[in-house]
Formats: structure tokens, sequence, C-alpha cells
């Protein structure tokens, strides 16, 4: 079961001091291969809020994190990123997966108009109840459980964030996605574990992709 990192990666020492173990050898901010990672579901928001929601962005992320180092943490650590996020439709047993994304911007995508959320104004989805969650990503080093905003360095973490996403549409089809469903992706970080913390629904919950 994945460390819930619904509020802030480094809230605690042993964490903080991981990470600087790792700025020194990055391969301690490297996971392992072929033993499996997490996708933790840590909020559910009716898809009408989403133009509410604060951005997320993992390059953002994960220099707040170095930042909080270099501060001598004398602030509150940062929160955690959720940079993959779901859109469902339905409900309980009729609940389905339309749509796989992953935030790539520092302004909420969702405010400016997002053509999956369009498509969604299509008479076949009407009257069903449109969720969008927000997912964090962790993976796994030895035994410690590695988020993907403290993973080094940035570039290897946004192409390991893109991969991650792919294999997600690649396994699940979903069917407001268009990339990434022809090809299987070069993943290789074994299974996907989906934890739901969210506390809303049980969608996903304890899935293995």
């Amino acid at each position: 079961m994945p460390i819930d990192h619904t509020f802030r990666p480094l809230w605690n020492v042993p964490s903080r001091e991981y990470l600087k173990r790792g700025l020194k050898n990055l391969h301690l901010l490297q996971p392992d291969e072929e033993i499996g990672c997490f996708l933790a579901i840590q909020r559910a928001n009716e898809l009408h809020e989403s133009v509410q929601l604060n951005p997320q962005h993992l390059k953002a992320s994960w220099q707040e994190n170095i930042d909080f180092l270099n501060e001598e943490q004398i602030s509150e650590a940062p929160l955690a990123c959720y940079p993959i996020y779901l859109i469902t439709v339905g409900d309980e047993t009729d609940e389905k997966l339309v749509y796989i994304g992953k935030t790539s911007s520092s302004v909420n995508r969702f405010k400016s108009g997002h053509k999956a959320i369009s498509l969604l104004h299509h008479p076949k989805y009407n009257g069903l109840t449109k969720r969008l969650y927000q997912c964090s990503v962790i993976f796994i080093k030895g035994s410690t459980h590695l988020p993907i905003e403290l993973v080094q360095p940035y570039d290897f973490a946004d192409e390991l964030l893109s991969s991650f996403e792919a294999n997600l549409i690649y396994w699940n089809q979903p069917e407001l996605n268009y990339q990434s469903k022809k090809v299987e992706p070069d993943f290789k970080f074994g299974q996907v574990h989906v934890q739901n913390i969210s506390g809303v629904t049980d969608f996903w919950q304890d899935e293995f992709i």
C-alpha cells in the first residue's frame, strides 16, 4: 500500500534526509525497475468543479522541494503534486474511465478549455455523473517510496511521467484518448498498483494495471 502523499512528501525528517543524500548520489532518487509502482487517487472532484482546481505542474513541484531543502526547511514543506488525472462517467459499478491525462502547465488547463471535457457534452453522456480524479505517482527505490516529484534529474522525472501516462492509456484504452493506444509503451517499472484514498468513491480501488 502506498504512503499517503495527500499533503507533503517532505513532511518528516527521514524523507528530507533521504532527499539530501540522493542529491549527492542521484542513483538513490531513480526508481528500481520491474518491481511495481503506485497510482494514488488522492482527490475526487465533480467535473464542473475542475475550473476551480489549483494548477498541478511536475516541474514546479520538483523545484519547490529542492528549494525547501536549500532553505533549511524554515517554512512548511511543499504540497504534493497530482500530475495524473482521470475523467470518468457513471457511478459505482457502472463508473467508466473515459480519459487519462497528465498536467503540464503552471495554469489550470481546465479553466481555459479541455478537449475531453468538451466531448463529454455529447448526448450519450447526458445524465451521467462526471468526475475528475487527481492522482499522485509513487515509485519504489529499495525499501523507500519515491514520489515522482523527488525523482532526479528533472528531465528523467518528466520522461518517467510521460511513459507512466502512456502505459495507463495503452492498457485501459479510454475512449476519449487518441494517443498512446496503438503501440505498447516501453514502461520498465512493472505493474501499477492503484489505491483510491479519496474517501469519495471506490473507483479503481486496489486495481493492478
